[in-house]
């Protein structure tokens, strides 16, 4: 209960304190009297919205504040809402507010600060605050509604959570629905575009390490000309020329044969024959190997051109994938898990649609236990005014 009242430089008030008794209060005057001001420093102190102007001309700040006692009841509720802020004094709780002239606002509860907030949430247990226009409620279906199902008594509540639970859960389900569907469409670009960049990267099959020995290779083959001149100008030496000459490995040997002739005699010179023999060998090997090598670039030829088509499709995937031939492969790799998880977004549509389904039957039910309870009750609610109205001699 309201018990003392006072406010401050607020509009045409610039001080005034009231105290209200047990039962009826009643606060009469002419128009402009201030009747009005009173209704809306009590508005305040139960969080409402200032008016603009609100501080009396030439004040820095409007003041409002409120005391009132609680009951047992009362107490119990104001703890269960507001524990660390609320505590009651000798059964009585005071709410201000103060209005500065720059709009800035404070509230406080016993002395210390609040939130508007709070004063919303503690106000309607202190004070049920009705305007001069508040019988037009009646007429909105959303009023309508919180009074019927105020009179369908214990468990309505109850099932007004339930279906504003069930509402939450279908629109999640209706917006991740369509969420998936949005993404349909371009679902399939991307699945296009991931499987022709598979389709090249499979079709060239990089390994690691190849485009550096194929540049290598190409180098090479590159100066395969001057490769045969120089394996065929070694091969005469070693091995002469056409028999015109003599080359290096028959030398050898004349060598060693003519040491072998003397042998015997000076160890020095035996060391040396044995010398020139195995050189001669190792020449002729040398000759045999130059041979091999010089045929196998003769076979060569046309070679470069493979590796040149090679290299460029390799390097044209290094250029859009990363820069080396391993970002090409993680690139695939990646590609092929981003493909399956697209591949398997139509069976997460059907999931979505499976979940909304769920979603609507679950509302569905929700809504007939709501509506068959409003259903019993709005008889009795309407004989229960009709009383009352007659009671109140206003029977039509």
């Amino acid at each position: 209960m309201l018990i003392e009242l006072r406010v401050q430089s607020l509009l045409l008030i610039e001080r005034a304190e009231m105290r209200f008794g047990a039962g009826l209060n009643v606060l009469t005057g002419e128009t402009g009297a201030g009747k009005t001001v009173l209704a809306h420093a009590l508005d305040l102190l139960l969080g409402g919205r200032p008016r603009a102007g609100i501080v009396r001309p030439g004040a820095t700040d409007a003041y409002v504040e409120g005391t009132f006692a609680l009951d047992p009841d009362q107490e119990l509720r104001l703890a269960e809402l507001m524990p660390d802020q609320v505590e009651p004094v000798d059964g009585e709780i005071v709410l201000a507010r103060r209005l500065g002239a720059d709009g800035r606002t404070r509230a406080y509860l016993n002395g210390r600060s609040a939130t508007v907030a709070d004063l919303r949430r503690i106000g309607p247990e202190l004070v049920a605050f009705y305007g001069q226009h508040e019988h037009r409620k009646l007429t909105v279906a959303a009023a309508q509604l919180e009074i019927l199902d105020s009179f369908c008594g214990a468990g309505q509540q109850a099932l007004r959570g339930a279906c504003a639970t069930a509402i939450g859960e279908r629109r999640a389900a209706q917006a991740e629905l369509d969420r998936l569907l949005e993404l349909a469409a371009a679902r399939d670009r991307e699945l296009d575009l991931l499987d022709h960049e598979l389709a090249e990267i499979d079709r060239i099959a990089p390994v690691p390490g190849e485009h550096a020995r194929l540049v290598a290779e190409r180098d090479r083959l590159r100066v395969l000309d001057a490769l045969r001149a120089a394996c065929a100008a070694a091969l005469a030496a070693l091995d002469g020329d056409d028999g015109q000459l003599p080359g290096a490995a028959e030398a050898l040997a004349s060598a060693a044969a003519r040491i072998d002739a003397a042998g015997g005699v000076d160890r020095d010179l035996d060391a040396i024959g044995q010398r020139c023999g195995a050189l001669a060998l190792e020449a002729r090997e040398l000759a045999t190997e130059l041979r091999g090598h010089g045929e196998r670039l003769d076979s060569e030829d046309g070679a470069l051109q493979g590796i040149e088509e090679r290299l460029s499709g390799i390097e044209r995937l290094m250029r859009r994938h990363g820069g080396d031939v391993e970002a090409v492969l993680a690139h695939a790799e990646r590609s092929r898990l981003r493909r399956d998880e697209l591949a398997g977004a139509e069976g997460a549509i059907e999931e979505a649609q499976r979940r909304l389904d769920a979603a609507e039957a679950d509302l569905e039910r929700a809504v007939r236990a709501l509506r068959g309870r409003r259903g019993d009750a709005a008889p009795r609610l309407a004989a229960a005014v009709r009383e009352q109205l007659a009671s109140l001699a206003m029977p039509e």
